[in-house]
This record gives C-alpha cells, structure tokens and sequence, in this order.
C-alpha cells in the first residue's frame, strides 16, 4: 500500500503542529506494531445486543425501511445509487430487486410466517466476477401486528457481523481488510472520517479512528456523515487479543463488545 508524498507530508506537518498540544499528540504516536495481522471473532467473549429493523408503511402504500422507501407495485423507486423493485406474491411473500447502472446486484425474499411473529428475509449479493453469495436472516416480531409492518429483532445477535478482520499499520495510517467480502477502509489515527470501499458497502458509510496511546483508538462510525456509533479499540498488553466496543450517542447503555483473538 502506497502513500502519496503530498498526502503524508501532509498529514506529518499536521502531527507536528497539532503535537504542541498534548491531547492531539496523543493522536499522532504511532500505534503499537501488534495491531498488526489478522483478527478472528471470539463469539463466547463476544456480547452484542440483537439487530433490529423497522418497516414502516404509509397510507398510500410506501414502505419505508431506514432511508429507503419503495412501493410493491413492479415499477422501479431509487435508493442512493441503487434502483429498487419490489413485486408482492401474496400476503406473505416480497421479492425485491436492487440494480445497478442496469445490471442486478442483489434479489431479496420477506417471508412472513403465518402467525405473522417471524419474518425471514433471504438475499442474494451478485459479486464483481458475477458469483453469487447468500444469506439468510431471521426476525422475531417486536411491534405491530400484522403484516410486514412493525419492528422486528434478529434472533442471531452474531449475524451478520464479520468474523475476520486483517490490520496493516503503515506509520499513523490503518488499513483495515474483510477478506470475507473484499471491504476495506485506509483510515489516518487522527480522527480524519476514511470511508468504506468494496462490493457489499453501501455509499456514505465511513469510520474514523483517533489514537488515544499506542494500544488503544477511539473509533465513530458514520453513515452520511451523521453518527451511528461510538466507541473504541483496544488491544491487550500480550497483542493477543483486541477488543472493539461501540454504542449508538443516543444509547450509551447498549453497547456491543467484540473480541479478537489473533491468528
């Protein structure tokens, strides 16, 4: 991984200026070398709360899922850089199909159960060299009553988390690597926002990482430019383990902690 001579001038010059200041000095260590390799998840040390989702509908028949709204009518709605279809089978049963500069990069299956307390939601994501990979997740209802409409919690609290990140320190800049999915992210330890490339990132998601000592970085996430979470890394003093702890501003009470042994 290369650095541009102007962007790391740069960014040193920043070091040494902001350096008279002891908190942003701080920032401008360089990180403890046992950050780097690579991580996998430990799921009995790990504790997340469950993912939730909520769909939401209006009267005239717009649901809404997070930014996205779309209508079940075939016909196609834009989502940021996607266009998104949406065919109802029946009752219990969407099929919704995302494109992209007019090639399909992923098909989606709601299933509801017939009680209406479980939703399944069952998705295909068309990779660059046109292979297909799978997933599937499952809801217990939380709110509403019928339909698809209400807030639904993922009975996994561990799907859909990455099980293996890759971290190489070059100086103060962090790359981080998913080789489950191709995502990575270059992000500066001085709480500069980095964003996230790959196949499976959707656009305005971005992570920012400062340090706050060789063995530790406070980490915020963002997704168009607001705040999802907070929180921080740290790795332990043998290097190895390493433990991220995040919370949404909003609820710093339900906080997620993953731990990473090194492989």
């Amino acid at each position: 991984m290369s650095i541009g001579p102007k962007r790391a001038a740069g960014k040193l010059l920043k070091c040494a200026a902001t350096g008279l200041a002891a908190a942003a000095a701080v920032s401008c260590q360089h990180a403890s070398p046992d950050w780097n390799g690579t991580w996998k998840l430990d799921p009995v040390r790990s504790d997340f709360p469950a993912p939730t989702i909520t769909v939401s509908m209006t009267q005239d028949g717009i649901y809404q899922v997070a930014t996205v709204k779309f209508r079940c009518d075939g016909k196609g709605y834009q989502a940021k850089d996607t266009t998104i279809f949406c065919a109802q089978k029946n009752s219990l049963d969407l099929e919704i199909t995302h494109f992209r500069n007019g090639s399909k990069i992923r098909a989606v299956d709601w299933q509801l159960s017939s009680d209406g307390n479980a939703l399944t939601i069952e998705s295909t994501d068309i990779q660059a060299d046109g292979s297909a990979k799978s997933k599937e997740h499952r809801y217990t209802r939380t709110s509403g009553s019928t339909g698809f409409v209400g807030g639904w919690r993922n009975v996994n609290p561990l799907d859909g988390v990455r099980s293996i990140r890759q971290i190489k320190l070059q100086g103060n800049l962090l790359h981080e690597f998913f080789p489950e999915d191709a995502d990575y992210a270059d992000a500066w330890l001085d709480g500069t926002d980095a964003p996230f490339h790959g196949p499976n990132v959707s656009p305005g998601w971005s992570i920012a990482l400062r340090g706050r000592n060789p063995r530790e970085f406070g980490l915020t996430m963002k997704r168009d430019r607001r705040v999802v979470s907070v929180g921080y890394w740290r790795i332990s003093d043998d290097g190895h383990s390493m433990t991220e702890s995040y919370w949404a501003p909003t609820a710093p009470n339900q906080k997620a902690v993953a731990v990473f042994e090194k492989q």
